[in-house]
């Protein structure tokens, strides 16, 4: 994901997130449609400062949010003494190597407090007590239980025993770690349709389908015509005749095209 945000991606954000259609924004502002559409466009880029301050306005935003200068959508007034961090943090929050943006996000996520929480309850050793009296406990069961039933006490036996305790650092590491993953996975979701997000697509699949799709076609057109329209973004099986035959003409004008892209047969020219 992006560190920082355009302010045509500002414009576009603030507009979903009062769930706003580019004619209702257009009849709120006074402004016409087309120009709203191409203020939020990452290509347009002249922007009438008029224009940013009567938005920035409207969504109750400041101007200095807009133009990039702060991401604080409204004059922040708090000082770092108040926000308790120390000289090193600030230093490692301005110098640009870290992702301020994502760090925003994730302190932002409702479960941020467990994350936080649990962390805290390890670093302080809050749960060690309760922890080394459950082993405790649960040793003395299985004592009890050993001793009623004349079990003979053998490295097995110890072993099992031993299972049976539980482990701090592994405890917490497994909670913790739990706690930060669904906070990720949210995140990650959230930014799925993000320019810079990996595709889900595996090239090699795609490719190894087309391989596939010539070895066992009957018909070198159609399996031409398959693979064309899939790269072109439509879909083959819901093409109706006319369609089709529409297609299959435009294939056949261009033959170099098609005869290339035909798998070969044979032994080849000697």
């Amino acid at each position: 994901m992006k560190c920082e945000l355009t302010l045509q991606e500002k414009l576009k954000d603030l507009r979903n997130e009062r769930g706003l259609r580019l004619e209702e924004l257009a009849r709120e502002t006074g402004l016409s449609k087309s120009a709203l559409g191409s203020y939020e466009s990452n290509d347009y880029k002249d922007i009438p400062y008029r224009v940013i301050i009567e938005l920035a306005n409207y969504y109750g935003v400041s101007v200095e949010y807009l133009m990039g200068v702060t991401d604080n959508k409204t004059q922040a007034k708090t000082s770092v003494r108040e926000l308790k961090l120390d000289d090193e943090t600030v230093e490692i929050l301005k110098s640009g190597k870290i992702n301020n943006r994502l760090l925003c996000e994730i302190i932002k996520h409702p479960d941020f407090w467990k994350f936080m929480s649990d962390t805290e309850i390890y670093i302080d050793s809050l749960a060690s007590m309760q922890i080394n009296n459950l082993n405790g406990y649960v040793a003395m069961m299985r004592t009890k239980i050993q001793l009623k039933n004349e079990v003979p006490e053998t490295e097995h036996y110890i072993r099992t025993l031993k299972a049976s305790e539980i482990e701090e650092d592994d405890y917490f590491s497994r909670l913790i770690g739990t706690d930060i993953t669904n906070i990720a996975k949210d995140i990650r979701e959230n930014h799925k349709k993000d320019k810079e997000t990996g595709e889900d697509n595996n090239p090699l699949t795609e490719v190894i389908d087309i391989v596939q799709e010539y070895a066992t076609a009957t018909d070198p057109m159609k399996a031409t015509l398959s693979t064309l329209s899939r790269q072109l973004g439509m879909n083959f099986n819901k093409m109706d005749p006319a369609e089709i035959q529409f297609f299959t003409g435009i294939v056949e004008k261009y033959s170099n095209v098609y005869k290339g892209m035909l798998p070969k047969k044979g032994r080849g020219k000697r």
